[in-house]
């Protein structure tokens, strides 16, 4: 892709804010039901289909999000990002996730 349409560094921040967004949301474009086989772009849990896959549903969404975003954010911003974002981002969605998921981890000391 030209540099001057995409920066790798936005898509790689956005696409990681999306991700959190679109798990803690329960956003995912669509589902996939592997029992049968079959993508859906709504819940299908009534017709017994078996239990439903959101993660390929959720990296779609960030990846569209992320891509719309890098596509509006101009070149003079992406290239004044400073280098603690690339540290500082992951880390707070790596506090956010444990904290999300702290019921797996804490289930787990207690027993």
């Amino acid at each position: 892709m030209n540099r001057r349409f995409f920066s790798a560094p936005v898509f790689s921040l956005t696409f990681g804010l999306s991700y959190a967004v679109a798990v803690y949301g329960n956003y995912p474009l669509f589902r996939f039901y592997p029992l049968v086989g079959r993508f859906a772009f709504h819940d299908l849990a009534t017709l017994s289909l078996g239990p439903a896959m959101t993660w390929y549903g959720w990296i779609a969404t960030a990846v569209i999000a992320a891509g719309i975003i890098t596509a509006i954010v101009p070149k003079g911003i992406s290239d004044r990002l400073p280098a603690a974002a690339f540290w500082i981002v992951p880390l707070a969605m790596l506090a956010a996730a444990f904290y999300r998921e702290r019921g797996w981890f804490l289930s787990a000391v207690g027993n």
